[in-house]
């Protein structure tokens, strides 16, 4: 399963300014005139995840693999895109390839409104009979980072997102604080991404130990559909372990970190064994059994 994001939106409304914050690069080329993309450019994004983080670190596992998306930077849209202006044809064709789209909004513009500008692109997309699950995102100043935001929108500065991308961790968090944010917006729009397709979140452990290495081993995690199955969720590991799928073995996150540790959970009677028919939980850990 490889789901995917598109970024959308009208001209120059920070689209690839946004994703190469996204990215953690440059990839994009960013320009004040339209169609700087004209192929779309395609990125993958890891998923921030306290609670991977806090597994690795409780069990000392020195890898962690966190889930990623699939970000597409595809071109900007005009108005009768529909009927093939500005490319609109191709564009569109792109569009309808991702699984959900986020709507840059442009926050700038003193000639048109957010909201005309996000009529715009509905619009366009429903002309072209596209109807997926849409996050927007209004790209605005830094002095308009901290104003209100509708439920369905998020409030970014792509530039401040930018300029994230080449600081340190504790420079980062210092320029956030001067701005009064206490989080990245990428973070949040990220989360909601995840959310927006409709994903939970599994984990996988490898742990050994050595007298001479140590521990040794990582923690990894899964997206998956909401409502997956155990043994569709085990074929995302590996696709021999669904076709010999037998049980899991499923401690919940919350379980893990209250008893300290995977066998700690199993004394504790919080460790479960579950067959074919067990739907895979949000914050789950679990070790599957297959026979290939």
């Amino acid at each position: 399963m490889s789901l995917s994001i598109g970024i959308v939106g009208l001209p120059n409304a920070g689209k690839s300014t946004l994703f190469n914050a996204l990215v953690k690069g440059h990839q994009a080329k960013v320009a004040d005139y339209p169609f700087t993309t004209i192929e779309p450019n395609v990125g993958m994004v890891e998923v921030p995840d306290e609670r991977l983080d806090k597994i690795a670190a409780m069990l000392k596992l020195p890898k962690k693999i966190p889930a990623t998306i699939k970000f597409i930077d595809i071109a900007g849209l005009v108005k009768n895109a529909h009927q093939g202006e500005g490319l609109g044809n191709q564009f569109l064709s792109h569009i309808r390839e991702v699984d959900a789209i986020i709507h840059v909004i442009d926050g700038f513009s003193k000639d048109s409104s957010p909201q005309d500008a996000k009529e715009t692109i509905n619009i366009e997309l429903e002309l072209a009979e596209i109807k997926k699950p849409t996050l927007y995102v209004l790209n605005v100043p830094e002095d308009k980072i901290n104003q209100p935001a509708q439920k369905d929108t998020i409030i970014i500065c792509a530039k401040i997102e930018e300029e994230l991308t080449d600081l340190s961790d504790n420079e980062a968090k210092q320029y956030l604080e001067s701005y009064g944010l206490g989080q990245s917006g990428l973070v949040r729009l990220i989360q909601a991404s995840f959310k927006l397709l409709n994903l939970v979140t599994f984990y996988t452990l490898i742990e050994t130990s050595d007298k001479k290495l140590g521990t040794r081993g990582q923690a990894q995690a899964w997206p998956i559909l909401a409502d997956t199955k155990a043994p569709q969720a085990a074929g995302k590991v590996h696709t021999d372990m669904e076709r010999g799928f037998i049980a899991a073995d499923v401690c919940h996150y919350i379980d893990l970190i209250d008893a300290h540790g995977w066998h700690e959970a199993r004394d504790k009677g919080k460790l479960r064994t579950e067959g074919k028919d067990y739907t895979i939980k949000d914050g789950d850990i679990v070790l599957f059994k297959f026979n290939v």
